[in-house]
């Protein structure tokens, strides 16, 4: 397993991490609201027409595309026009970053965003998630979303592939430390964190939701553990209990450990990806994890890393950002531009625990 490759957050240059001013003491854990209330999520009753199924999300209309299942968002591309409609959400502006015209309306809570680009010609983005955007191509006057079809495929095969860790493997992502006692009493640790979090939560969707959200405000990317390769304890849940930081492996694990408490099985995932707002059409991979689940027969994928924007910087200070919203129930297609599984595995934390003498 290459451990010691973790990739670092997207979109976000090492001179703007170094340059946050932050405390060396490690941050106590918060809970704010559960996490969920902050994050619009329309109600389907009262939208003025009716969400997508499961079904129709998988099937590709060329020029129309569901980017963000929870708020309905859509992407109509049209020679030179751009459509972008959907639920209004909390701080939510449409970017586009080549020269342009566009109006923008608001009825009912939803929104219709129009943008007439120029004769551009090649890729650029569309800002269209809470720090997070769709890449899109334009080439002869006409505009297209970036899709990595193949990309797609693959992380479709991963999902039906998911293996079984082995529970002693398992144990190690709890703490280096196997003794029963010690695994024991840190899993007692990571259901209370999980079952506050949870408090008042009834659906497994919110719960998850939740504890993604969580993740991404309370784990700070650990550029002190990066620069010594990553050892394994880095990755364990008693080191982020410890120290509230780690790498793309921590977030993952962190967050499949939360959800095993409520009883949602959550898988993780070893793959590749591209950062810079690029894409696999563009360019190559490094090694990265992150997770899916399955609720009510739909793959729900999470990346709780790059929702972070919490670091602990190289000096050993811990400096406070924001979380987004891009990498929760992100759409297959949004996710195939710059994530692509090799495999999937579940880890049952619990079983580990049990197996121990």
């Amino acid at each position: 397993m290459q451990r010691n490759k973790c990739l670092l957050i997207a979109a976000v240059t090492a001179a703007a991490v170094l340059s946050g001013c932050g405390n060396t003491d490690v941050p106590e854990f918060s809970y704010e609201s559960n996490f969920v209330a902050d994050y619009d999520r329309i109600d389907s009753q009262s939208s003025s027409e009716e969400p997508e199924t499961p079904e129709e999300q998988k099937t590709y209309d060329p020029s129309t595309v569901i980017l963000d299942p929870i708020n309905e968002r859509k992407i109509t591309c049209d020679g030179r026009t751009i459509t972008l409609s959907g639920a209004v959400g909390e701080d939510f502006t449409p970017t586009l970053n080549v020269p342009h015209s566009e109006t923008y309306e608001e009825k009912d809570g939803r929104f219709i965003y129009t943008a007439v680009i120029d004769n551009v010609k090649g890729y650029f983005d569309l800002g269209i998630f809470k720090n997070g955007a769709i890449r899109l191509y334009a080439e002869n006057g006409n505009t297209s979303v970036v899709r990595v079809t193949d990309v797609e495929e693959t992380n479709q095969k991963a999902v039906e592939n998911a293996i079984d860790q082995p529970l002693n493997q398992v144990a190690e992502y709890i703490s280096t430390d196997t003794s029963k006692e010690n695994i024991e009493h840190i899993l007692e640790r990571i259901t209370e964190i999980s079952d506050t979090v949870c408090e008042g939560l009834t659906s497994d969707y919110d719960k998850l939701r939740a504890i993604s959200r969580w993740v991404s405000a309370n784990i700070y990317y650990d550029y002190v553990a990066y620069d010594k390769g990553v050892p394994a304890e880095t990755l364990t849940l008693e080191y982020m209990l410890e120290n509230s930081s780690s790498v793309c492996g921590g977030y993952s694990n962190m967050t499949s450990a939360l959800a095993a408490v409520q009883g949602i099985k959550v898988y993780n995932v070893h793959g590749s990806a591209v950062t810079n707002s690029r894409t696999f059409a563009e360019a190559d991979g490094v090694y990265h994890e992150w997770n899916y689940a399955v609720l009510d027969g739909r793959v729900i994928w999470i990346d709780s890393g790059w929702n972070s924007y919490c670091y602990r910087n190289r000096d050993g200070s811990y400096s406070k950002g924001n979380i987004g919203v891009k990498y929760f129930d992100i759409s297959p297609l949004a996710l195939a531009q710059n994530h692509k599984a090799k495999y999937a595995e579940y880890r049952d934390y619990f079983a580990a625990s049990d197996s121990l003498s």
